[in-house]
């Protein structure tokens, strides 16, 4: 007998494909999903009470907006008044539930303190959905509030809390959050008197839902077993016989099958027993006439010889690029996609951002490797970079052109590398070239003979760098007002803002690298020297904190957002750092990203096991300390990782959730600006299967056609407990992290 069926009718959020996740893990059932807005229902109401027909219960999601705006929930809205032929089990949540409310009488209301991100406990009766349940601690994400009775601020009695109303006759109260002094009793839950309507206002599929919380799920499933046992609903399997069910499983085809097999072989070689030569060094080194062009750097800084974090800073990858290297290239404002082979264009052609993910994984297949060390993350392979608007692309947000159409994606094939590994004292030298010991004896030769050598490891000319332009703070702090006026009308659980500046640095890209490097280490150090494309190069000096993505060849995935930050300073120790990211505030922040992205690597086809092994947890760098957490999850043969990164851009640390909504209200607060390189990621994709990806934070990048100005982002996420000013202090300190490096 085949599962049975439910329906989950997705209104843009980014915490559907958790609740779809719950879903399939709490009941064995097959879920499908579709839009709100789906072209084959909205201006069909027999086709979708048609559709309907093929599911035995409905679960109407959460997302951004009003429950009285049609376009905002959609079909949601049809499910209330269905005819009664095609009435069945519905579970409103958020968005759902308070659409249920409203079509019932209820009265939509603002808080006057918006819960997002916050924890509480629901005091509940045991009844329904809520029977047998013990303490229910659930996380909240909502802007706005159901009201039984007409009257803002109105008190009831506690007696009065489980009874329905005289507004709302047919809506019986089953939850309450009684622990918000400011909004007084919150409404949690309700249940139609009639139809089998339920709804909650928690989300149940958080991370900090607890499993009580979470088990609302089967209770509810329970309850719609119930009423279909009473009408003599049909089976599931004569359900699944009258519609054609969407196969979920990944397929491939022989031609993938035989591109993803290796072709060739890594031939690979180690120094060890020597010291390990500084990474800066060792490049001036091999510049001198071991490698004919700027090597491409991803480097784990270090503090005291030791790495600043070495559970994600480990190695270093001197990546050696020649000028025969293939460069893959695309423009969001063209729709270009450019391969570059030996100097000579070998395609061409008009794709979308999505297209070009498919061909960097159609290349990487075509060129997979085997037999490299086992302890080197990287053997070669495609080295580089992809914008924030590629990633506004990849949602379907319109992104920002500035009209100079630069790359938006730029990467170039690596077949030469050196890879330090920090912890163990051993470097790699590789090659995917089937003869090249002359050369490898010779990077061997250059390693030892630096690590002999007392190299200073910081800049040998002395950079100065000028602000020359930047946000105001009046400016600044006005536009977290304008977020948080989103924030407070339901439009977003949080935004994060961000702003660029202009420094004048009369330097070098490589001399700006070496001196920020030694001032301000941090795992993900990037150097960039790009040269051609659409018209100008392009040069990278980073020091970011923060991983974005990384899978191993097995195909685990690994995100780590950084979000809650610290400044180092008097008085800050570790302590009070702790103290500080223990609020309600900067807990909200974090647990809305790690929520976020549980939900873009759980919509990843393939990908299952998605888990939160570190949740919060305060990590120290070279001038704050920050609030980290790790979400994994494991890709499955034959599906590919880069598909986990495809569908997890733009990174949610820099957006803010309900991600599509997020990223069209900070296009227009951010004046239409495009962001660029800030906030998009750098990293690489291994011939061997692996991959690792940063944010671009706390990083200066410059084209070449921007004469000695070169650009720094930085910014924060905004919520309903923001402080303006706070906001902007922490915008500067994220700032000056680099400006001062530079100084």
């Amino acid at each position: 007998m085949q599962r049975q069926r439910i329906l989950f009718i997705d209104a843009y959020d980014s915490f559907s494909n958790s609740i779809i996740a719950l879903l399939r893990a709490e009941l064995s059932v097959t879920v499908e999903s579709i839009r709100i807005d789906d072209p084959r229902f909205v201006l069909n109401d027999e086709a979708f009470f048609t559709y309907l027909d093929g599911f035995h219960a409905v679960v109407a999601g959460p997302g951004p907006g009003h429950p009285a705006n049609a376009e905002d929930v959609g079909l949601i809205g049809k499910l209330w008044d269905l005819p009664d032929e095609h009435v069945l089990p519905v579970l409103g949540i958020c968005l759902g539930f308070q659409s249920l409310c409203a079509a019932f009488g209820g009265h939509v209301a603002r808080l006057r303190e918006p819960r997002h991100g916050i924890m509480a406990m629901v005091t509940h009766r045991n009844k329904s959905v809520f029977s047998g349940a013990g303490k229910v601690i659930a996380t909240q994400y909502h802007s706005l509030h159901v009201q039984l009775e007409k009257g803002e601020g109105e008190v009831w009695e506690p007696t009065e809390l489980w009874k329905p109303s005289e507004t709302c006759p047919e809506l019986v109260p089953l939850a309450w959050d009684l622990m918000s002094v400011k909004n007084g009793p919150i409404l949690m839950g309700v249940q139609h008197a009639k139809k089998p309507l339920w709804g909650v206002q928690y989300h149940p599929e958080s991370i900090c839902t607890n499993k009580e919380g979470q088990r609302l799920i089967s209770r509810w499933w329970e309850e719609v077993m119930k009423w279909s046992s009473m009408q003599g609903r049909v089976s599931g399997t004569e359900i699944d016989n009258r519609i054609d069910t969407p196969t979920e499983d990944v397929k491939i085809s022989p031609a993938m099958e035989a591109a993803d097999s290796p072709r060739r072989n890594v031939l690979w070689s180690t120094v060890e027993g020597v010291k390990l030569p500084d990474v800066a060094d060792l490049v001036e080194v091999l510049k001198e006439g071991i490698v004919p062009e700027e090597p491409l750097i991803l480097e784990s800084g270090s503090r005291n010889g030791k790495p600043v974090n070495p559970e994600t800073g480990r190695f270093s990858i001197i990546a050696l690029p020649e000028a025969s290297s293939m460069h893959i290239r695309y423009s969001t404002a063209r729709h270009s996609l450019q391969m570059v082979e030996g100097g000579v264009v070998s395609v061409e052609k008009q794709a979308d951002v999505r297209q070009t993910f498919s061909f960097i994984d159609d290349c990487m297949r075509s060129r997979k490797a085997s037999n490299g060390p086992v302890g080197s993350p990287f053997w070669g392979g495609l080295v580089g970079f992809i914008s924030y608007e590629a990633g506004l692309e990849s949602i379907d947000v319109p992104p920002s052109v500035d009209g100079s159409n630069r790359p938006d994606l730029w990467f170039v094939f690596v077949e030469r590398s050196a890879v330090l590994d920090h912890v163990d004292g051993v470097v790699y030298v590789q090659s995917l070239r089937g003869d090249d010991e002359e050369w490898m004896e010779s990077v061997k030769s250059a390693i030892t003979r630096c690590g002999e050598e007392e190299g200073s490891g910081v800049s040998k000319v002395k950079v100065s760098a000028e602000l020359v332009d930047g946000p105001e703070v009046e400016e600044y702090c006005s536009k977290v007002r304008r977020c948080q006026a989103e924030l407070r009308a339901g439009e977003s659980y949080e935004l994060c803002l961000t702003d660029q500046s202009t420094l004048k640095i009369q330097a070098d890209a490589w001399s700006i690298y070496r001196q920020l490097r030694s001032r301000n280490p941090a795992p993900f150090g990037a150097y960039l020297r790009l040269e051609g494309g659409y018209g100008a190069g392009l040069s990278v000096a980073g020091s970011s904190p923060e991983r974005f993505l990384s899978w191993s060849r097995s195909g685990t995935c690994q995100f780590r957002p950084i979000k809650g930050t610290v400044k180092k300073g008097p008085g800050i120790t570790r302590a009070k750092a702790e103290e500080v990211l223990g609020s309600a505030k900067e807990r909200a922040e974090n647990l809305m990203i790690v929520d976020l992205i549980r939900h873009d690597l759980a919509g990843v086809p393939g990908v299952d096991a998605v888990r939160v092994p570190k949740l919060m947890t305060v990590e120290e760098y070279e001038t704050v300390f920050q609030l980290t957490s790790v979400i994994e999850g494991d890709v499955q043969a034959p599906a590919s990782p880069i598909a986990a990164l495809a569908a997890s851009l733009p990174p949610g640390s820099m957006t803010g959730a309900p991600k599509k909504r997020s990223c069209e209200i900070l296009k227009e607060i951010e004046g239409g600006k495009p962001r660029g390189l800030y906030s998009g990621v750098v990293g690489f994709f291994d011939v061997g299967g692996g991959g690792d990806f940063s944010v671009v934070i706390r990083t200066a990048f410059k084209w070449d056609d921007d004469g000695d100005s070169w650009r720094v982002g930085a910014g924060g996420a905004i919520t309903a407990l923001s402080e303006a000013d706070a906001e902007w202090e922490e915008m500067v300190t994220k700032r000056e992290s680099v400006l001062k490096s530079l100084s």
